[in-house]
């Protein structure tokens, strides 16, 4: 073999092998490639599982926002999970509880029935000629439907001497020819409204008690004149509020014609005022109290909207972030920062209890700053939000132990509790036809719940309401 050739041969060679070199560096770079891409699959996967595995958890009133009314299974008790500690006491009635019973009355009774035996129950003889004596003496205690009131109202004419021929005038409520009187209106706007009762069923009870006959349509025209006239009611309760120390706020959804509407609720101990609104941003809170709250401190849930509130102050319910946590913990059990965190608002609420010492909330506030400087940006799941938000918030979580003064309550059940009858309401009547008609029932809501509180007989509210 020529030199010449062996040359050739020697450049096909290493052309060759060149040629393998960049089709194995194409290989090994394509297999990282894939390699890459099955690894990024299979975390996704890996994190679809988690997500699943998070979701399949079962959600409930103690681990959510739900209303307890949503829950469709009984939870099972943890003695880790539950936000309830034991109290040591029995279940049932306490030592000191004074029960409720029929009690037998020493009035006059309306009626007597003597039951008098005709014959002995030894002998068969007849009793008929022994006079018989007093034994025993059961009461029972019963209602009768009283018939309706017919009143006629008269405008009777007096001649002046002058001529002037003068005609007595009628009170309000009396204007039209035939008119339905306060007893009457107040019982329809407590049964749709309080008890629930839907218009068909309210027509149909007036009818068969009373013997009245009124149409769907006139239930719904008393519950927009009654709402009416509540207009001053509303504005005391309203005034009352912005003059309280501690105002208590909470928003829930109804439907109105198919879509979404909000019921906000605003209240304390003694007043409660719920508005209906489109919307379940600041323009509801600004329609509602332009003003805001700026000589209260406002319990809320930590929604952007009420956190948006003008207020002296602000505290966030712990009972809310006692249910995330345990939605955590159950997620991530592993995480000993959120068993942490519920151990602490736990001793806070205990500590609210009693009477703190400023030592004993100092110590609380340095257990809640060591919690939130652990960085929790990198844990699993919905924690790094919450964690942020923590700290974002840290001043308002255990307000409630610097101002014991004020009796801020650490939570804000009272505000769920008074936005609840909402959710009876829709799932009675399924929905709202009308803005009117949602404003109407949060209007007239706001009067009995008032009313409800100070104790104050709601009918008798209600009355006095017709005819004034």
């Amino acid at each position: 073999m020529s030199l010449e050739e062996e040359k050739r041969l020697s450049k096909i060679k290493d052309a060759i092998i060149a040629a393998e070199k960049w089709k194995n560096v194409k290989l090994k770079k394509a297999n990282t490639l894939l390699q890459k891409k099955v690894n990024n699959g299979l975390a996704t996967i890996a994190k679809l599982k988690e997500n699943l595995r998070i979701a399949k958890l079962p959600k409930n009133s103690s681990n959510s926002s739900r209303a307890p009314s949503t829950d469709l299974y009984k939870p099972k008790r943890s003695k880790d999970l539950s936000l309830r500690e034991k109290s040591g006491k029995k279940t049932g009635g306490q030592p000191g509880h004074k029960g409720t019973t029929l009690a037998f009355s020493t009035e006059t009774p309306d009626e007597v029935i003597n039951h008098i035996p005709d014959f002995c129950s030894e002998c068969g003889r007849s009793l008929a000629s022994i006079p018989a004596e007093l034994g025993e003496v059961h009461q029972q205690v019963d209602i009768k439907v009283p018939p309706p009131v017919l009143i006629n109202h008269q405008s009777m004419i007096k001649h002046c001497t002058c001529g002037k021929c003068n005609k007595g005038a009628f009170p309000k409520g009396v204007q039209g020819r035939v008119n339905y009187g306060s007893g009457l209106i107040a019982l329809v706007v407590n049964l749709s409204v309080r008890q629930y009762v839907s218009y068909e069923r309210v027509v149909e009870f007036i009818e068969d008690l009373y013997k009245i006959h009124i149409s769907e349509g006139t239930v719904a025209n008393i519950l927009k004149r009654f709402a009416i006239g509540c207009d001053g009611k509303i504005e005391e309760i309203k005034d009352g509020l912005q003059a309280s120390k501690v105002v208590c706020a909470d928003e829930t959804s109804g439907k109105l014609d198919g879509k979404k509407i909000w019921f906000h609720v605003y209240q304390n101990d003694r007043l409660t005022f719920i508005g209906a609104h489109r919307s379940r941003g600041q323009i509801a809170q600004q329609t509602f109290f332009p003003l805001g709250f700026p000589y209260s401190v406002l319990v809320h849930d930590c929604l952007s909207m009420q956190l948006s509130t003008p207020a002296c102050l602000h505290q966030i319910c712990n009972v809310h972030l006692l249910r995330e946590l345990k939605a955590f913990l159950e997620a991530h059990p592993k995480i000993e920062w959120s068993k942490q965190l519920i151990r602490l608002i736990k001793d806070a609420i205990d500590l609210n209890k009693k009477d703190p010492k400023p030592t004993e909330v100092a110590k609380i506030e340095d257990r809640l700053t060591k919690l939130l400087k652990q960085n929790m940006g990198k844990a699993p799941g919905k924690i790094p939000a919450m964690w942020k938000r923590l700290n974002k918030h840290k001043d308002k979580i255990f307000l409630f132990l610097k101002y014991p003064e004020l009796k801020i309550p650490p939570e804000n059940n009272s505000s769920e509790r008074a936005i609840r009858n909402v959710k009876v309401k829709v799932k009675v009547s399924g929905q709202f036809k009308s803005d009117d008609g949602a404003k109407d029932y949060a209007t007239i809501r706001s009067i009995i719940d008032t009313a409800n509180k100070q104790g104050i007989n709601i009918h008798e509210e209600l009355v006095s309401i017709a005819q004034a």
